[in-house]
């Protein structure tokens, strides 16, 4: 028995183009499952407590009264919940500034300061790094989008504890 027919089908029984979309179809089936379907997340993982500090720099002081402790703290870009607020506090900004004889100092910026947040989260700490929720990472530096409930502003992960 040939492989294809003079009809062109596989075996003599089923077309090969049908054989080839099957395929094409079963391939795709596994992929969105695997893509979609499947928990990637670590369900024996225990979730610990984290403490994080987020730093924002040079916002108007007025932004002091607005963050509170015991405040949700979100990331704007994912709309998760990523922590309490349990500290807040405040520094007078300061940044670089070249003189006239060309030395850099550093100065105060005026009606500006930076606010230092510590945050505390319930998350997975591994060999990859540290994960609130089990799914947003804290990278020290990371600058993103944090917001509360009267407060929205940029700033960065400065230490984690």
């Amino acid at each position: 028995m040939k492989l294809i027919d003079e009809k062109g089908k596989l075996f003599g029984k089923i077309n090969a183009i049908d054989c080839c979309v099957l395929v094409l179809i079963i391939a795709l089936g596994i992929g969105a499952y695997v893509k979609f379907g499947m928990d990637k997340t670590n369900n024996s993982a225990t979730m610990q407590p984290i403490t994080y500090s987020v730093k924002v720099e040079k916002v108007r002081k007025i932004a002091l009264d607005n963050v509170k402790v015991g405040d949700t703290l979100f990331d704007k870009i994912s709309g998760n919940a990523i922590g309490t607020i349990v500290a807040v506090d405040s520094e007078q900004a300061t940044e670089r500034i070249k003189m006239p004889n060309g030395t850099i100092v550093r100065g105060d910026v005026e009606n500006r300061i930076n606010l230092i947040l510590t945050v505390d989260a319930e998350g997975i700490v591994d060999d990859s790094g540290w994960f609130v929720n089990k799914t947003y990472e804290l990278l020290v530096g990371s600058k993103t989008i944090f917001i509360t409930k009267y407060f929205e502003c940029e700033g960065s992960v400065n230490e984690i504890f």
